[in-house]
């Protein structure tokens, strides 16, 4: 899971086109979930419209992320979201290669 996470993370700052600040490596997913999330954070109160454009890239699902911003924390949600669809990726290609 660690080289997933990798993975994971490599896609999320290429889809998500942020700075590699130094690139946070995480040790687990729930510190991944936090760190997104305070990206997310971010982005959303930096510009809602281009994170809309972002999540819709990623190809999150419409209705689930609707969903999300009705939950008490939505940054945390749609965390979970992107990595959710990041791993289907990741597993995607590993089964493809």
């Amino acid at each position: 899971m660690t080289n997933d996470l990798v993975q994971i993370q490599q896609l999320i700052l290429k889809d998500l086109a942020l700075e590699v600040k130094p690139n946070p490596r995480v040790s687990d997913l729930e510190k991944l979930k936090l760190w997104l999330a305070d990206e997310i954070q971010l982005i959303m109160d930096h510009d809602f419209q281009q994170f809309l454009n972002l999540l819709y890239r990623i190809d999150i699902n419409e209705t689930k992320a609707q969903e999300a911003f009705t939950h008490q924390n939505p940054s945390f949600r749609l965390a979970e979201l992107i990595i959710e669809r990041e791993l289907q990726k990741v597993e995607s290609r590993k089964k493809y290669n």
